[in-house]
């Protein structure tokens, strides 16, 4: 069984002011979507949805109200994703074998993508969402100027879900103590005790609702793939 993380808990600092996990797709918010994406896997077996401390029930009546059925707790997020995470992880059921965590601001993955790393987690133990990066990478030299332009043949942006073994995520958090907290992607703590993270080539757009004009992307994309489903 695989349970997931949504961490919806940041600060939204680069939104000019606004919780972009509240702003709306048409008319679900943005952190509903995401959990709907899951609630309709059937490897899924229970959602945990880490929120802004002091909004818990309001994050749990949301998701309830737009049919997040397999909604197992929300829990309130910490002073950085790790202790989100943290703190939602301590609400995984004990019959979970995977944990699954998703960027709540990551709303436009869809289902099949999903079971698609998924089922490499299963077969290599951690797998990761990716894309290929497209942009040309610059390595800044320390004055400022380009220092080295990096090879993107074998670049993939790192993107959510990051699917892993249960236990080998535990004991990689243990065994990282108090290092593993300055860590903002998931797959680093396997990565740094050693561990190989499977990359799963995503099919679809996966942004991440960073800033204002991102919102009004993914509107774009939405409406673009709602109309090609009709």
């Amino acid at each position: 069984m695989v349970s997931v993380i949504i961490v919806a808990a940041g600060a939204s600092t680069r939104m000019e002011g606004i919780n972009k996990q509240l702003e709306k797709l048409r008319d679900t918010p943005v952190f509903v979507m995401s959990a709907l994406k899951y609630e309709r896997s059937e490897r899924v077996g229970e959602i945990i949805i880490a929120a802004p401390e002091g909004e818990e029930s309001h994050y749990e009546t949301l998701a309830r109200s737009f049919g997040v059925t397999k909604l197992a707790a929300v829990t309130a997020g910490g002073e950085t994703r790790f202790k989100s995470v943290k703190n939602a992880l301590a609400r995984v059921s004990e019959n979970a074998e995977y944990i699954a965590i998703h960027d709540g601001a990551r709303p436009l993955i869809e289902t099949e993508d999903i079971e698609r790393v998924i089922a490499d987690a299963e077969k290599y133990n951690a797998a990761i969402a990716a894309a290929p990066v497209t942009d040309t990478i610059k390595k800044i030299a320390e004055n400022g100027f380009v220092g080295e332009t990096v090879p993107r043949a074998k670049l993939y942006a790192a993107q959510t879900p990051q699917v892993f073994k249960k236990e080998l995520y535990i004991s990689c958090i243990e065994k990282l103590g108090k290092s593993a907290e300055s860590v903002t992607d998931d797959s680093s703590i396997l990565e740094l005790c050693g561990e190989r993270v499977k990359i799963t080539e995503i099919k679809c757009a996966n942004p991440k609702i960073t800033r204002p004009d991102d919102l009004v992307a993914a509107s774009a994309i939405y409406d673009k793939r709602t109309v090609n489903k009709i």
